[in-house]
Parts: C-alpha cells; structure tokens; sequence
C-alpha cells in the first residue's frame, strides 16, 4: 500500500464521502481515505495523518473559508486539488484556483469524470517526478506594444548566447506569434503541430517541433502556414509541454499573450520570474494595475516572482519612475533605454541585440534584465561601464536599467 496514490477525500457530508469512495473503489494503484469535517474545523487538512497525494474537496457553505485554509498553507504543504462546488459561481472558482485547483467539477459529480481527474492527476505527479529543474520565465505586455516579445527573444538569446545555458523560448500567442522572425527563422512545425501530438512526444521528439538558432537558442513557435487559433489552448497540455520541456533544457522563457486564460495561469503559476513590461504613460499604468492585480490575487504570483521592466524609457518622460513605483506598489524596476533605430534593424534583419550592436545601451540593460532574471552578478566590465555610462551615452540612448 506504501506505493499506492493516496488521495483524501474530504466533505462536511457522509453521504458525500461514501459517494466520492464507491466512484473510485476498484481504481488500480489508487488509495483513499475519507475525512469528515466535524467541531467546527474549515482545514481540508486537519487531522490528517499526512500530506497527501492528492485531495478530493467537496465545498460546503463554509467553502470561502475551506479554501482561504489551503491558500495558507506554504507551496510545499499543498497538494494537487479537485474541487466539487457550485461551477456557476465564479468567486468559488476563483478562490479554488488560488488554492491550487486542478480541476473543479461541478455537483452533482459524475464519477466517470471524476475517474478522469484523478488519472490524469496521477498522470501529472508521475510526470513531475521526471522533471529536471528548469527555470521557467515568462514575459508579458501589460497594454499591447510595449516590447515584451523583443525583450523575451533577447532575454533568452543572452542566457544562451552569454551564459552558456541550454534554452527553450517558447510563442504562446496562437493568433498572431511572430516570435521566430526576430531571428530570421522560418520553422516548418511549430506549437500547433507539437500540441497535436503531444501523446508521443518527448525530449527528443521535441526537438523536430523546435527550430535551432546559431547560438543554440531552440525555439518553438508557429510556422507560417499554421491556421490562425480561435479558441485557448488547453492549460493542461501547455502542463505536460512544460514538463517535456524542463526535460531537456535549463531555462525556458515563455512569450505570453496579453490575456489570462488556461494557458497563461498554467505558466504563471510554474513561472520563477514573470516579467511584466511597462512604459511610461498613464494607460499603460491603468492596465498594469489591473494586470498586477489578477496575478497577486486571482493567480496567487507572489511578489517577489514579479519583475517590472520600463521599457523604452525616457528619463524626462512626464510618468517618472517614482510614479510606476507608486501606483503599482513595486520595487525598483529595471529600465530599458529608447533605441529606436537599433532595435528596428535587429528587428527587420533577424539579428538580435547581442549580435548586432553589443555595446549599445539597449543591449547592456537586456544583459542586466538576463542577469537579475537569472540571479547572476553582471560581467565585470559591464559593471565598470555602468557605472560611468552616463557621459559615453549616444544621443539617441538612455541611462543604465537601475535593478
């Protein structure tokens, strides 16, 4: 029994847990235990013996907080979840993402469907025992346009093409990604076709979905013949492609679209760093509020996985960093510079900053954003030559990214 799957089951109702046991009694591997919630107690996890596999709750009318008691508890001590409640209610499903969901199903719970949840959370931990330890960022626009694909290419160029590591960047934006063009490459396959046959792929199979860069850089996107996507990708699948992923390099940066869906929570919520890319105006200030918002509260980011990036900044722009900092409630922010007609040529020829101009300002403060990201002190001489930078600026740069 030591090797089974233990899931606890966990309800206010007997009647609820003999259920929830008969719909899975007989599953191969699969051990449970029932938990009924007496004297008061809102813990899910409350006298039980040990952190489980995996927990089945079924929501009372206390399910605020039920669920606020497992958002408590630290990463490490929250198991995988699958919620039966009230589907029709959105602030249940809210707070059960928060929580850790993994699936919710709505009452009165089908069992074949439960069956279904359960393997395929099985599926995930078995998964997850394979995974190497991956670093996994993901880069997002807080208003369309403000440089987050630029930033997410060069980002993972320099920890390829500087740092020596074994990287994935990955085009999440089905509609449309034009990601790989900022390398002047033309893939044949790309993400569509690899979620397509994401039941055989592995590691290496992989790789035939991914295009190469001379630096080493592997990258996964969408070929140009691809058709455009109308609904969301499956958080699921882009789950078991992360995990695929994490295989086989050292670090993986995701380019995000500006919405949340599937998908995105499914990368956020695996994400060491997000990247939330800002400049220097009052719109793009009202949307990375409300931005910055749904990924503290609704997904549950914490702070300190967060990194704002002012880019294209302009230190006599009327939104001063003193502004950003205030209305978004954050640390100090790392700056990129304003280098237009640099970063239209790296755009334009597929050349990347490190390769095309790597002394210019623009490329220091990417090579800085890669250092902080990655945890790592800046070169020596980028060092020395930020700290006089000041008087060997172009007249068409800016100041160094303060980090």
């Amino acid at each position: 029994m030591g090797d089974n799957f233990r899931i606890l089951l966990v309800s206010r109702s007997r009647k609820v847990l003999d259920d929830l046991a008969g719909a899975l009694h007989g599953q191969a591997g699969i051990e449970v235990e029932p938990l009924l919630i007496v004297n008061g107690h809102v813990d899910p996890l409350h006298g039980s013996r040990a952190v489980p596999d995996a927990v089945i709750l079924h929501l009372s009318e206390r399910w605020r907080e039920e669920l606020a008691a497992l958002i408590q508890r630290p990463q490490d001590q929250r198991p995988p979840l699958i919620v039966l409640g009230p589907a029709a209610d959105m602030n249940v499903m809210r707070l059960a993402m928060q929580a850790g969901a993994r699936d919710f199903l709505p009452e009165p719970f089908v069992p074949a469907d439960l069956v279904e949840a359960v393997e395929r959370t099985v599926r995930d931990r078995q998964a997850a025992a394979q995974v190497g330890q991956a670093t996994v960022t993901a880069v997002v626009n807080c208003k369309g346009g403000s440089g987050a694909t630029l930033l997410a290419c060069n980002v993972a160029h320099v920890m390829a093409a500087v740092s020596g590591r074994r990287v994935a960047l990955v085009d999440l934006d089905v509609q449309f990604g034009t990601l790989p063009l900022y390398f002047d490459l033309y893939p044949q396959r790309g993400l569509d076709q690899a979620l397509a046959n994401l039941d055989e792929l592995d590691a290496v199979a992989l790789d035939g979905y991914m295009v190469r860069h001379a630096s080493g850089l592997m990258v996964l996107g969408h070929s140009g013949d691809e058709a455009l996507q109308l609904g969301e990708l499956p958080g699921r699948d882009i789950e078991r492609l992360l995990d695929i992923l994490c295989l086989a390099h050292d670090d993986v940066v995701i380019d995000l679209p500006r919405r949340i869906d599937p998908a995105s929570v499914a990368v956020l919520e695996r994400a060491a760093n997000v990247v939330v890319v800002v400049q220097q105006s009052v719109t793009t200030l009202r949307d990375a509020t409300r931005l910055l918002r749904i990924l503290r509260r609704d997904v549950g980011v914490p702070r300190d996985r967060i990194c704002i990036v002012v880019n294209r900044y302009d230190k006599n722009a009327a939104v001063t960093i003193e502004d950003i900092v205030k209305t978004l409630n954050c640390g100090e922010p790392s700056r990129v510079p304003n280098d237009f007609r640099t970063i239209s040529d790296c755009v334009n020829t597929g050349t990347p900053l490190y390769e095309y101009a790597r002394n210019a300002a623009v490329t220091r403060a990417v090579i800085a954003l890669e250092a902080r990201l990655s945890g790592t002190a800046i070169p020596e001489r980028l060092s020395l030559l930020s700290r006089t930078f000041s008087g060997l600026l172009k007249p068409r740069s800016s100041t160094w990214p303060v980090n």
